[in-house]
């Protein structure tokens, strides 16, 4: 979006007021978890220097303290400061280690040979040459351990490990269940992919926008939140199960027949789904 946009005075006020929703949001968020506002301020200039670093450059010209300055608003001295922080490793690590277990869960779900007449999945032995566990590590996983990938999906409620040593699907889908940084993980990851969603569809014609469709009634009673809930998660989680399938033909690490593209570029790519509820006579925003 271009800068000059902001000198339209509906423009300036409509980003504002959705700047001031999605800040309630992260206040929300920050104050549950007793996050400063000194040490939230301090994450969101690093994220206006990095951003400014990585996607604001003039073109064919590297990045300096000064021109971040201008860009951002901050001084030239907290610019450098800010710079000179090491990266969170952590923040990139994230989707590698988020899609490993759950590629190995899909294959799982998607590939016939997997599955029982039904369409369910197989119980499988952890060994063996032909229909196994560590075999769909392989197929699926990469170079991770096969006792890493099974430890991570029985840890967050998608697979059981029987009393004869078999393991089994018990929830079809990569949810994490437990650690709770596992879900704040998750929480940067799919927010940020939504901001982005929405972010170029601000830029984009009905021809090139991405996929963004919402439904909501307002009136709805107590009673009925429960039954649309499990409807949302039933009917949702088979959609993503089909879409699974047309994705996963086309990924170079689960298709051998795509590794071919090598020139093709490389992209992160996927649909997300979510249920949402709020008490609207608690609630003002």
């Amino acid at each position: 979006m271009s800068h000059t946009m902001l000198n339209d005075p509906e423009t300036g006020k409509a980003l504002q007021t959705a700047l001031r929703k999605i800040l309630k949001g992260v206040a929300r968020l920050v104050l549950r978890f007793g996050l400063s506002y000194e040490e939230f301020d301090e994450l969101a200039k690093q994220a206006f220097i990095e951003v400014s670093e990585q996607e604001l450059a003039l073109p064919g010209r590297k990045q300096t303290d000064s021109r971040i300055a201008v860009v951002t608003g901050l001084s030239r001295k907290e610019v450098k400061r800010l710079r000179s922080v090491e990266p969170d490793t952590a923040e990139h690590a994230t989707p590698v280690q988020y899609n490993r277990a759950a590629r190995v869960l899909n294959g799982w779900l998607r590939h016939r040979e997997y599955q029982d007449p039904a369409g369910s999945p197989l119980v499988l032995p952890i060994e063996g040459t032909k229909l196994s566990f560590t075999r769909l590590v392989k197929a699926h996983g990469g170079d991770i351990p096969v006792r890493a990938v099974l430890d991570e999906l029985v840890r967050i409620g998608s697979v059981l490990r029987q009393d004869d040593g078999n393991v089994r699907v018990i929830h079809q889908a990569y949810v994490a269940t437990g650690d709770i940084a596992d879900k704040l993980a998750i929480l940067g990851t799919d927010v940020m992919l939504l901001m982005d969603t929405i972010s170029h569809n601000l830029d984009s014609d009905s021809e090139h926008a991405y996929l963004q469709l919402k439904l909501s009634y307002d009136n709805l009673p107590k009673e009925a939140i429960p039954l649309l809930q499990r409807i949302s998660a039933e009917d949702g989680r088979v959609l993503l199960q089909q879409l699974n399938r047309w994705f996963a033909d086309k990924d170079r690490d689960t298709n051998p027949k795509n590794s071919k593209l090598e020139n093709d570029g490389r992209y992160y790519a996927g649909v997300g789904i979510y249920f949402f509820c709020r008490d609207l006579d608690k609630s003002s925003s």
